[in-house]
């Protein structure tokens, strides 16, 4: 798969569901152990995560159940597109935590924006 950050989700996905650790799921996806182990605490991952094992142990030798699960899973998984508005400007959504400083802040939206940028490329070609 490319390297969107949805591909790589399904690649942990899929791996995952077949019974796989963090660090096997983390080399398939191109990512790290940690960063597996992240992906799992996020409440739409785990939803996904269960679905598909569920899918696969319920039926393991569907191939298209399970590839069409996961490109279900993608679409939930991928982040929103950037609006576009008047000026060809767009906007981001930043979520920031309480008690987070100024210069966390900072970095945390410019890679709002940098996430951003890179999804209306994807969305341009």
């Amino acid at each position: 798969m490319t390297t969107t950050p949805a591909n790589r989700k399904v690649d942990a996905l899929l791996w995952l569901a077949g019974g796989k650790s963090n660090r096997e799921a983390a080399e398939a996806a191109g990512v790290t152990a940690g960063t597996v182990a992240a992906w799992k605490r996020q409440p739409t991952f785990a939803a996904e995560l269960a679905a598909v094992k569920a899918l696969y142990q319920e039926r393991p030798q569907d191939g298209r159940a399970i590839v069409e699960r996961l490109q279900a899973a993608k679409e939930r998984l991928s982040p929103p597109a950037p609006k576009v508005v008047a000026g060809g400007t767009f906007r981001v959504r930043v979520s920031v935590p309480a008690g987070t400083s100024a210069r966390q802040r900072e970095r945390l939206t410019a890679r709002a924006i940098a996430a951003g940028l890179r999804a209306a490329r994807e969305a341009e070609s």
